[in-house]
């Protein structure tokens, strides 16, 4: 098999990949394992490769199958593949690549034998969240609920506020009373009120992955902040000034792509009786905003992790992670990069 690039091999390649950035199963399995519908079992050998793996080619989208050369690993373009080997398009092993591709929106990287991604299989999150998203997410719906009984129905989104609010014993009263009256407007049968609170539980089970990247957003939006920061502590600094200015102004592009993400799924909650008297669009729609922040966020992690240790001084690793960040900027978010959330949806 040729490569066309090499890097050397780090400790980091053998470790077992955090469950909210990889597929659920890194074990290798046999290539005739017999659950073919759930997991990539290739056939062919040179998928096989111990210790080969597929990921993206950054900062394209082009995938490439990555393996160990030696102490270096080589990578090949899996269109190469596909065409050196000969692959027959409908083969199963095809079809498996076609999966690997809408596989690596979901994940960092795909090994032979790795379970195929839920989001792919039944259309739930295989990433894990906390208990005060499951917490936060009731609280948006009853509130909901509770905005729209008193006739004056908005998004609540600050936590502190929905807490405050939702913990109310009069405001739980008129929820349920709330509940009662959706079921009447949407021409609900006597039972209409399970019905409600059956259709309220199908969505918030998904809106509970929607908080949790709230949660990890906040980190870029850290990360824009912390750049007004250095912007200060470098002054009228010119051999930074450029690079920091340049980089502020990209941060414009995914705040933007990311906000009208988050906005697109709050429009949808906050028209309850729309909502509830359709789910399943509701879902999607849900699920689609869902996937693509998810992918989006995931390029950022490198990026998080050194932040949290940044420091707000004329120093060399200040300058260091400010020129990192530009670098990460140009590349993902100019103008000439073609790259897009939903752009590579399969």
């Amino acid at each position: 098999m040729a490569a066309i690039g090499c890097r050397p091999i780090q400790s980091g390649d053998k470790a077992t990949i955090p469950v909210s950035t990889a597929a659920v199963d890194t074990k290798q399995e046999p290539t005739n394992a017999p659950a073919r519908a759930t997991h990539f079992a290739f056939q062919h050998p040179v998928f096989n490769v111990k210790g080969g793996y597929f990921a993206y080619l950054r900062p394209t989208e082009d995938i490439g199958f990555h393996f160990p050369l030696g102490e270096m690993f080589g990578v090949t373009p899996v269109e190469r593949l596909r065409s050196e080997f000969q692959l027959d398009p409908t083969s199963d092993d095809a079809k498996l690549l076609l999966t690997v591709a809408q596989g690596l929106r979901h994940v960092r990287e795909i090994r032979p034998g790795d379970s195929i991604p839920r989001e792919i299989l039944d259309g739930t999150a295989s990433w894990s969240v906390e208990d005060r998203h499951h917490l936060l997410a009731n609280n948006r719906l009853d509130l909901q609920v509770w905005s729209w009984a008193k006739g004056g129905e908005r998004v609540i989104a600050l936590p502190q506020n929905q807490e405050q609010v939702a913990g109310d014993p009069a405001t739980k009263k008129e929820i349920a009373e709330g509940r009662l009256a959706l079921a009447s407007q949407l021409g609900l049968a006597e039972d209409g009120v399970k019905e409600i609170e059956f259709r309220l539980e199908r969505v918030r089970r998904e809106i509970v992955y929607i908080e949790a990247l709230r949660d990890r957003y906040a980190f870029i939006h850290q990360i824009a902040a912390g750049l007004g920061r250095y912007n200060r502590v470098f002054g009228n600094v010119k051999s930074v000034e450029g690079e920091l200015g340049r980089a502020r102004a990209l941060m414009r592009k995914p705040l933007d792509l990311f906000n009208s993400k988050f906005a697109k799924v709050d429009a949808k909650t906050g028209q309850i009786v729309a909502l509830l008297g359709n789910t399943d669009l509701a879902i999607e729609l849900i699920r689609e905003n869902r996937d693509d922040l998810h992918f989006g966020f995931m390029a950022w992690d490198g990026l998080i992790e050194k932040w949290k240790d940044a420091e707000f001084e004329r120093t060399g690793k200040a300058l260091a992670l400010i020129k990192e960040t530009y670098r990460f900027l140009a590349t993902n978010y100019t103008m000439a990069v073609t790259w897009d959330l939903a752009g590579q949806r399969h």
